[in-house]
This record gives C-alpha cells, sequence and structure tokens, in this order.
C-alpha cells in the first residue's frame, strides 16, 4: 500500500484536498454553486500543476538500449521517477540541473517506472519506492544509491573511486 501512495502520490494528495474542500465547505453550508465552482477551480490548478512539473519520459524504451548506456565505459547516473509522484516532481529541477552538470562525464539514464524497461531495471535493481538515484561505474556496477540526488561531495567521492578503480 505504501508502494502505490509513493508511485501515485500526487494523485492520491491530490484527490484529498479536493475531498477535504468539499468536506469543509459543505460544514460551512455553502451551496452546490459555490463548491463546484472550488472544485473545478483546484481540479485546474491541479492539472496545470501535474503538466508542468512532470518529469517526463524515460531516455530508453527497451532493456537493450538501457545495458548499452549502462556498459559504454562511461559511469552512468540512473533516476528511476514516476510521473504521479509528489517527491518526483518537487526535485525535478534539481535533477535537471544536476543532468546538465554531469552530462560531460556520466551517462545519464532517467527511467520512468510505469514502462515495460521502467518495471524491468526496478526488478533488475531491487526497489521499491521513487525517486531512487543510483551511480554505476564504468562495467555498470552499483557504487552507489539514495533516495535524493548525489551531493557534489558524494560525486567527488564516487568520481575518485572510479579513477582508482580504473587505475592499474
Amino acid at each position: 500500500m505504501d508502494r502505490i501512495f509513493n508511485q501515485y502520490s500526487y494523485v492520491v494528495i491530490s484527490l484529498v484536498v479536493l475531498v477535504a474542500v468539499i468536506l469543509v465547505l459543505r460544514y460551512f453550508l455553502t451551496n452546490w454553486r459555490v463548491i463546484s465552482t472550488a472544485v473545478t477551480g483546484l481540479l485546474i490548478l491541479m492539472i496545470a500543476g501535474f503538466l508542468l512539473l512532470r518529469p517526463g519520459f524515460s531516455d530508453v524504451d527497451s532493456m537493450s538500449a538501457a545495458e548499452a548506456m549502462i556498459r559504454n565505459g562511461r559511469p552512468t547516473f540512473m533516476e528511476f521517477f514516476s510521473n504521479y509522484c509528489a517527491g518526483c516532481l518537487a526535485i525535478r529541477p534539481v535533477v535537471d540541473t544536476l543532468a546538465e552538470e554531469l552530462d560531460d562525464d556520466f551517462n545519464i539514464l532517467r527511467v520512468d517506472i510505469h514502462t515495460d524497461t521502467g518495471r524491468e531495471l526496478r526488478e533488475q535493481y531491487a526497489f521499491s519506492y521513487t525517486p531512487e538515484f543510483l551511480l554505476l561505474d564504468t562495467q555498470g556496477n552499483e557504487v552507489w544509491r539514495s533516495h535524493s540526488p548525489p551531493t557534489e561531495d558524494q560525486l567527488s567521492t564516487v568520481q575518485n573511486q572510479l579513477v582508482e578503480m580504473e587505475s592499474p
């Protein structure tokens, strides 16, 4: 149940807010015209927020494409997200900035867990909650994992580890 709430939290929170607004307005004996106007306005805001904030689409559409990217000799930064996860929506600007900074040194692989490829990768890397971030070495081995993006210090540590691993 908690996994469903995590992956669909934006939808669940939106529905709870709508029901709460209806109940509060009914409690104060507001007529149905005011309630329907308020609910319509909230629905428009929630849909607009979803469309403006959603993380988007996966960078790959098959397991073979994902494996080719992970094993191409460069380290990989992976983000697993759900378009319906409030945490994923909230952290999107930070991840976009980080992806731009890492683009020269890392493969960037962003995966929607609701796609076929996303489900397969979620099983392969064994996690349940989104967002999930992983750093993989040049051979595709996991070297770091968290529910929040890596900090500058964590990235430096991982990059140093990768350099040491590749040195003879």
